[in-house]
C-alpha cells in the first residue's frame, strides 16, 4: 500500500522568487509614496504662505500699512532690527510670544550670530523658537541650531527701477519697489546714509494686489561639511555667492550668474533667524534673479535692505508665491524674465499675464 507524501514549505528558488517580486513591488511603490509625501508637504507649504498673507492683511487693517521689515533703533546703529515676522506674530496666533518681545532694548532682535548682544539678548526666549508656519516642511537644510530657521521671505522688488537701465534701488537711491519697507527708528538723523523708505500700504500697490508678489519661499543656505568641497548642484544653488551689480536689472542678474562669483564669506546665514531683519540672513528676497536661480549679495549694501537672494524651493521646478491679495500661486522656474520682474514690482505697470 503506497503512502501519500505531502511537502510543506518553500524551496530556496521559490523563496528567492517571492523576495524578488516583493522587491519589485516596493521599488514601484516607493516613488509613489515619496510623491504623495511631497504633495502633502507642498500643500502644507502653500498653506503656511496663505496664513502669512492673511496675517499681513489683518495687520494692515489695524495699522493701515504693511509691517516694516527693518526698524532701526534711534541710536544710529544697526541694532533693533526686527523683521516683519515679529510684528505678524499676533496675527498668527502667537500673541503671547509677541507680548514677551522687548521692543525697547538696544539689543533688539535676537540673532544666533551674536551681533545683537548675543546670549544676553532678552528676546532669545521667544525669538529662538522654531515656528512651523515660517518653515516649508520640504526644506532639509539647517543652519545654526535650526531652532530659529525660516524659509519664507518678503519681496523687496528688483534691483533697478527700469529693468533695462536706469537708477538702482537701495539705500540712498529712492524707495524699494516691492512690498517691503525699511524704516529707521525715530531718533536717527535725517542725514543718515540709510535713508528710510516710505511705508507701504495697499494704495501704493498700483500694479494691483493680484499682480504683485508679497512673500515667497527661499532656500536655507547649505555649506559642505568639508571646506572647499563641491556639493551636488541641487545644494549648490542654495548657497549665497558674493557681491554683484550692474547698470540694469538684466545686467545685475547676469553679473550674479557669472562663474567668477565665488561663495560668500558669510556661510550658514540665509534662513538663520526669522526675527532678525539683516539682509545677510535673507529676511527679504529679490525678483532680479529667477526662481531657483543662483543667489548673490547686494548690488548696493545689505544694511539698506538690498540683496539678490532668489526665491527658491525644494519642490521640483517650481516655487510657491503668496500674492499681495492673499492668493498663493505656484510659479515655474521657467517663468519669463519680464513676467517675474513684473510681479516683483508694486508700481512698474508691467504686463504680467501667463504666470
Amino acid at each position: 500500500m503506497s503512502r501519500l507524501r505531502f511537502r510543506f514549505g518553500f524551496t530556496l528558488i521559490e523563496l528567492l522568487v517571492v523576495i524578488a517580486i516583493i522587491a519589485v513591488l516596493i521599488a514601484l511603490l516607493l516613488p509613489a509614496v515619496q510623491q504623495a509625501r511631497e504633495a502633502a508637504r507642498r500643500s502644507q507649504c502653500k498653506n503656511n504662505l496663505k496664513q502669512i498673507g492673511l496675517a499681513f492683511h489683518n495687520y494692515h487693517d489695524q495699522a493701515k500699512q504693511f509691517p516694516v521689515s527693518i526698524s532701526w533703533s534711534g541710536n544710529d546703529n544697526f541694532r533693533g532690527a526686527f523683521s516683519d515676522k515679529v510684528f505678524l506674530l499676533p496675527f498668527l496666533e502667537q500673541t503671547a510670544n509677541f507680548k514677551l518681545t522687548d521692543l525697547v532694548t538696544d539689543c533688539g532682535a535676537f540673532d544666533p550670530g551674536g551681533w545683537n548682544c548675543g546670549g544676553g539678548n532678552p528676546n532669545i526666549r521667544t525669538q529662538s523658537v522654531r515656528f512651523p508656519m515660517f518653515l516649508c516642511p520640504s526644506e532639509p537644510n539647517v543652519v545654526a541650531s535650526g531652532q530659529a530657521n525660516f524659509s519664507y521671505a518678503i519681496n523687496h522688488g528688483t534691483s533697478h527701477i527700469n529693468h533695462t537701465g536706469g537708477a538702482n534701488i537701495g539705500a540712498g537711491n529712492g524707495n524699494h519697489n516691492g512690498v517691503a519697507s525699511f524704516v529707521q527708528g525715530a531718533g536717527a538723523p535725517a542725514s543718515h546714509w540709510l535713508r528710510s523708505d516710505q511705508s507701504v500700504h495697499t494704495g501704493k500697490v498700483s500694479d494691483g494686489l493680484s499682480q504683485t508678489a508679497l512673500y515667497a519661499e527661499i532656500q536655507i543656505d547649505y555649506m559642505p561639511s568639508q571646506p572647499g568641497s563641491d556639493p551636488d548642484p541641487a545644494k549648490r544653488r542654495t548657497q549665497v555667492h558674493t557681491w554683484a551689480g550692474g547698470a540694469s536689472t538684466q545686467d545685475t542678474r547676469l553679473d550674479c550668474l557669472s562663474p567668477t562669483k565665488g561663495l560668500s564669506g558669510r556661510p550658514n546665514m540665509r534662513g538663520r533667524a526669522w526675527a532678525w531683519s539683516f539682509m545677510g540672513v535673507g529676511s527679504a528676497y529679490n525678483h532680479t534673479m529667477m526662481p531657483n536661480e543662483k543667489t548673490c549679495h547686494s548690488y548696493t549694501d545689505d544694511w539698506g535692505g538690498s540683496n539678490l537672494m532668489a526665491a527658491g524651493s525644494q519642490h521640483q521646478g517650481i516655487v510657491n508665491v503668496a500674492m499681495a491679495d492673499g492668493a498663493v500661486r505656484t510659479v515655474s522656474s521657467n517663468v519669463a524674465n519680464p513676467v517675474w520682474w513684473g510681479i516683483g514690482t508694486r508700481n512698474g505697470q508691467e504686463p504680467v499675464s501667463n504666470f
